[in-house]
């Protein structure tokens, strides 16, 4: 009897399986239809661009001494604090540099005083000259006297007083001093461009003196750095040194020196971002005003778009691959105005630097590959539908909503298509501003994502 219940039980139930499969249309997966939700949020429209992380500043440490280097204390990711020593070169080379150019300073210190003996005795001999001018001077006036007594006693005929050869005499010795006075003319002239010839000797020697010791303070200088210091806070990036190389001085070597290190300014990071040239025009429509190029009239007709202003933040969002499931916020710092060519292709690219303002941006590496998203576009709070579930029906867009098939319609899925106004989409969804028709999208709806088969338009 138990055996008979089991077998009229399984009997019915197949009966009902083949009576429901009857009714019902088998679909494969591939033509089913798919759903999603409408609901609330934030939609962006990002541009992407990749670059490179770099430091702030990039700095080339080249040493001012030669020699041989003895330590070099540092290595790749070192963080060093301004005064820090980065390489210590052995000072005996620019010691011997030193003793050299203190020689050479002190022969020409010699030098010029002895030039400027050489003024002085010059001007002693101006006076000496000058002296005995005036002392003929006043011997040509008593000669002239004299002379001019024999000229009257001449004329009044005073015998007793006068003869031929007095009044010869007396011409004779007032010739001579006349004479005398020229020659001491000519001496103090001689005496003076001596002294003119002497005085530039002293300035032709000061110049000297000066570049000697320019040349010693120059010399001194290397010396004292003979210990490379750090010029600011910064991160070792490369060394390119050991202990025992020899290295040039960067000032005296007309090869430009050796390279020891390279630092880098850390405390600001930016991204040198490469962007297609179709992307410029909506990236700059979103860039701080100082971060355009300053070219005539662009930046004072963006600073006079009060509608555009409040768009321009400049605020970009980084990603590394690096930290994958996390984001860095950065603001453009600057776009250039000149375009790249890209290497091989025809495509022309854009540099615009972005600096990484996020906390963390301490943890990104330099020289790491980065992508920026430029939010060219938002909608904040917004309903929203996934992109696939835009449709077109009679020339309008919409969406087909999930609805309840009507009784007897042997429908498998119901649905309504309402025609709506969409915003902005960002691949992913799309937002909806308004249902037409009098229907009223909410939060929760189910619209279709893919139609059934039936439903599928070609």
């Amino acid at each position: 009897m138990k055996k008979w219940l089991i077998l009229i039980v399984v009997v019915a139930l197949v009966v009902v399986v083949w009576l429901v499969a009857r009714n019902r249309v088998m679909v494969p997966i591939w033509a089913q239809p798919k759903f999603g939700p409408v609901t609330r949020g934030d939609i962006r429209v990002p541009i992407t661009a990749a670059g490179l992380i770099h430091a702030s500043e990039v700095i080339e440490i080249k040493p001012e001494a030669s020699g041989v280097v003895t330590d070099v204390p540092v290595i790749e990711g070192t963080y060093l604090k301004r005064g820090d020593t980065l390489v210590v070169i052995n000072p005996d080379d620019e010691q011997r540099m030193v003793d050299r150019a203190q020689a050479n300073y002190d022969r020409a210190e010699a030098l010029l005083r002895q030039a400027r003996v050489a003024v002085e005795q010059a001007q002693v001999k101006i006076d000496g000259a000058r002296a005995q001018l005036a002392e003929l001077e006043a011997q040509a006036a008593i000669t002239q006297f004299e002379l001019e007594k024999q000229e009257s006693y001449a004329r009044e005929g005073r015998a007793e007083v006068y003869s031929a050869q007095s009044l010869n005499d007396a011409r004779a010795r007032h010739a001579i001093v006349l004479a005398q006075q020229a020659s001491a003319r000519v001496a103090i002239r001689a005496a003076e461009l001596a002294r003119q010839d002497t005085e530039a000797a002293v300035a032709s020697q000061e110049a000297v003196v000066k570049s000697a010791r320019k040349e010693l303070e120059d010399a001194q200088s290397r010396l004292r750095k003979t210990t490379v210091l750090a010029p600011r806070d910064a991160i070792v990036t490369q060394v390119f040194v050991k202990a025992g190389n020899l290295v040039q001085s960067g000032t005296q070597s007309i090869m430009g020196g050796s390279q020891l290190m390279m630092l880098a300014d850390v405390s600001k990071k930016k991204v040198i971002a490469r962007l297609d040239e179709a992307d410029y025009g909506r990236v700059l429509a979103i860039s701080p005003v100082d971060a355009l190029p300053d070219m005539p009239g662009l930046r004072q007709a963006a600073a006079e778009n009060a509608e555009q202003i409040e768009k321009r933040t400049g605020r970009v969002r980084v990603t590394v691959d690096a930290f994958p499931d996390q984001h860095f916020e950065g603001r453009i710092e600057r776009v250039e105005p000149q375009g790249k060519l890209n290497a091989g292709s025809s495509i022309i690219q854009f540099d615009v630097h972005v600096e990484i303002t996020d906390p963390q941006r301490h943890m990104l590496p330099l020289g790491a590959q980065a992508q920026v998203e430029f939010t060219v576009e938002s909608a904040v709070g917004v309903l929203r539908v996934p992109a696939e579930a835009v449709k077109t029906f009679e020339d309008q867009r919409g969406v087909y909503v999930k609805t309840t098939p009507a009784p007897g319609s042997g429908e498998q899925w119901g649905k309504r298509f309402v025609a709506c106004r969409f915003g902005v989409s960002d691949g992913e969804y799309t937002q909806v501003i308004e249902a037409l028709g009098g229907f009223e999208i909410k939060e929760g709806l189910e619209v279709y994502t893919r139609l059934p088969q039936e439903l599928t338009e070609e």
